[in-house]
């Protein structure tokens, strides 16, 4: 392993180390703006954060979306989503690369969300999840499941549970690392026709608890603007979105306290 791979692959160690509570698996830069908020997605980005999403408004949407961590080009993290309305639900499909050439890892996943009455959808989530390592290492496998669901309780009141590695999976290495296990409650109230407050707590089963607390508020019907905060450790998270007819695009930036800022960008369509 030359140098260059050596330190990339210290850096990626790091930041698999700092994100372990959200993991390094990409949410959408909408979710990203808000604090990471992204168990009350409802579109092609529930596919990756809470498949029950996809049973709200099923229908054709595909979305692709790069995140810069850290400003470093190696710990790049990109992510292609498609999702299709069947029979009265939605099946997402995902494909996610996180770090470099050399090492990183590869997630694909099949998402199946459907309602179960007027006010409530569920969705499970199967992922296969493949760590990739620099020559003379073996890579590493595993198969996970996870399971949400959101609902609407009363009017303008929102809510979303789920739980990712609900099958707490191993890797198929010797020292049978886990993969995080991980359990979402957020809550997303309409304060106004264009404003929505946002909370949301996250519990790693090894790790403290997260909390966020976000916003979106809608301009002209076109332009998004998101501001969240979210503990362990603190962060102050941006965002922007800019919808025009079937496309939306949407920015998010943040920075670590100890390490350098993380820009992302997310490219949306959807066909209802």
């Amino acid at each position: 392993m030359n140098s260059k791979t050596s330190t990339l692959a210290c850096l990626f160690f790091i930041s698999t180390t700092l994100s372990a509570q959200t993991g390094l698996y990409p949410l959408g830069a909408a979710a990203v703006g808000m604090g990471n908020i992204a168990t009350l997605q409802t579109d092609v980005w529930s596919a990756l954060t809470n498949p029950a999403g996809l049973g709200i408004a099923p229908s054709f949407a595909v979305g692709i979306q790069h995140e810069q961590r850290y400003s470093i080009p190696e710990l790049g993290v990109e992510a292609l989503a498609a999702v299709f309305p069947v029979l009265g639900g939605g099946i997402g499909l995902t494909l996610a690369n996180i770090g470099f050439s050399e090492q990183g890892e590869n997630r694909f996943g099949i998402q199946i969300g459907r309602k179960l009455g007027r006010n409530i959808a569920a969705g499970v989530g199967f992922h296969a999840h493949l760590l990739r390592f620099p020559a003379g290492y073996h890579n590493v496998f595993a198969l996970s499941a996870g399971a949400g669901i959101y609902a609407t309780p009363l009017p303008h009141l929102s809510m979303g549970v789920y739980v990712s590695n609900l099958s707490f999976s191993h890797f198929n290495n010797e020292a049978r690392d886990r993969l995080p296990v991980i359990f979402h409650w957020g809550l997303g109230y309409d304060i106004a026709p264009t404003i929505t407050l946002y909370a949301e707590v996250e519990k790693d089963v090894y790790a403290p608890l997260r909390a966020k607390a976000g916003t979106a508020c809608l301009l002209f019907n076109i332009l998004y603007v998101r501001l969240g905060v979210l503990s362990q450790p603190f962060e102050v998270h941006y965002g922007l979105g800019y919808k025009y007819h079937i496309f939306q695009i949407d920015f998010a930036l943040y920075r670590h306290p100890v390490l350098d800022f993380s820009p992302q960008l997310s490219l949306s369509m959807t066909l209802r």
